[in-house]
């Protein structure tokens, strides 16, 4: 099966990316604001978070909220598809840890 068509792969495409994993976890926790998410992972590059962001939006993982505040703020929360790649990973680490830890 060509890796384009291949689920699996294209799963991996998803979540592959630098610091994705930690976003993710990071919006999970609660921390679904920009600034929050950036304080929450002090090591991400600002512009590699706005890049992973917008991968994750364009994939449907997460989508933006406009807050009506003033001044205005974003947040993001996770779609249906995401909620359900987010139940993959602790089983992913598992098999890491069991295999390679």
């Amino acid at each position: 099966m060509p890796a384009a068509n291949c689920p699996v792969q294209s799963t991996i495409d998803v979540v592959k990316g630098k610091f994705t994993v930690e976003i993710l976890q990071a919006i999970h926790d609660g921390h679904n604001h920009y600034g929050l998410m950036k304080s929450h992972i002090p090591s991400i590059n600002p512009r590699i978070l706005s890049t992973r962001i917008k991968d994750l939006e364009a994939n449907g993982i997460i989508i933006r909220e406009h807050l009506p505040t003033n001044p205005p703020q974003i947040a993001y929360h996770f779609t249906d598809k995401g909620l359900y790649l987010l139940k993959l990973i602790p089983d992913i680490k598992a098999w890491y840890v069991r295999y390679h830890g």
